[in-house]
């Protein structure tokens, strides 16, 4: 079966996830609209991938400002993306009552308002054609209270309450939406000792398996939709 070629636009496109997912779609041969706060990884990004494949947007996502220029760009270049992933997210590891509010800002604004921001902006294009794929990265925090993931629980259960509301009101617009909530990832989010990863880390989940469930839903037809998709490694549970 032929695949068609896609337009993504891909959040937090530069690390773990987000730097899978652009190298394995830009291989396959789709349009990459990569957002990251970092020229130099972009630009790192374009030299893995190539210039054809990966246009790159110096975007942090909680800056509304930031994002509608990226994206007005886009759409006036290019058109609106055919599928949209908001993988972008931050996490700290600490007790709420130790944790400084300018962190708890920063962990919101990125995981929540920055997937309400690029959303808003996208949605309208995706209803005026009648279709679209948008794919949020939401995490088993919102699922379920972590001890000393207070902040990021909040805003990933903000993500999931989000993305269960979105897929309601798009569904009948064409517009198809899927909340993943995952467990423990391979990625520089846990590669820290301020953020280390409380498993067994020889069984975490790599990110490929992610891209690999993405590169599925993406390729699915209109008329099947995977609201929520639930994904962790067997050493947990949620």
């Amino acid at each position: 079966m032929s695949v068609q070629m896609k337009s993504i636009l891909v959040t937090g496109a530069t690390r773990g996830v987000g730097e899978a997912l652009t190298l394995k779609f830009a291989q396959k041969g789709h349009v990459i609209y990569a957002l990251a706060r970092t020229r130099s990884q972009l630009n790192s990004l374009i030299e893995k991938c190539g210039v054809d494949k990966v246009i790159p947007f110096e975007v942090d996502v909680s800056k509304k400002e930031q994002v509608e220029e990226a994206t007005t760009a886009i759409e006036r270049e290019y058109g609106t993306p055919d599928v949209l992933i908001n993988n972008a997210g931050i996490v700290e590891n600490v007790s709420f009552a130790d944790q400084g509010l300018e962190m708890i800002d920063r962990i919101v604004d990125v995981n929540l308002k920055g997937t309400l921001y690029v959303t808003h902006c996208v949605v309208p294009g995706m209803i005026a054609r009648g279709s679209g794929r948008i794919i949020n990265i939401s995490s088993v925090a919102g699922t379920r209270g972590i001890p000393g993931q207070a902040a990021y629980c909040a805003s990933k259960f903000g993500m999931n309450g989000f993305g269960d509301t979105l897929a309601q009101e798009l569904l009948p617009k064409g517009v198809l939406v899927t909340t993943i909530c995952p467990g423990g990832i391979d990625t520089p989010l846990w590669d820290s000792d301020k953020n280390p990863y409380p498993g067994d880390k020889t069984r975490i989940m790599q990110p490929q398996e992610i891209v690999d469930l993405i590169e599925f839903l993406v390729n699915q037809p209109k008329g099947t939709l995977h609201k929520k998709i639930v994904m962790f490694p067997t050493n947990e549970w949620h």
